[in-house]
């Protein structure tokens, strides 16, 4: 009887090794993990001007979506 039960574990953790080995496989093919350089480089390398620019970017895009919402809820009035 225990040796049905050690079978059966090794199967299902064979089952759910060869899963997550496929499910890293697929991710890596899709390209989840190749912006890792990247990103550091990024913090690395980046300069004030950079960053500036960046934050001006992000706070004209915070503008531009609540004009956008403004206008929409005054067409709708």
């Amino acid at each position: 009887m225990n040796d049905g039960i050690l079978w059966l574990e090794l199967l299902i953790g064979i089952i759910v090794s060869f899963s997550l080995l496929g499910i890293f496989i697929w991710a890596a093919k899709q390209g989840q993990f190749d912006d890792g350089k990247k990103m550091m480089d990024g913090l690395l390398f980046d300069s004030t001007e950079d960053l500036q620019d960046a934050i001006r970017k992000e706070n004209k895009i915070k503008e531009l979506k609540n004009n956008k919402i403004k206008s929409n809820s005054q067409d709708k009035k």
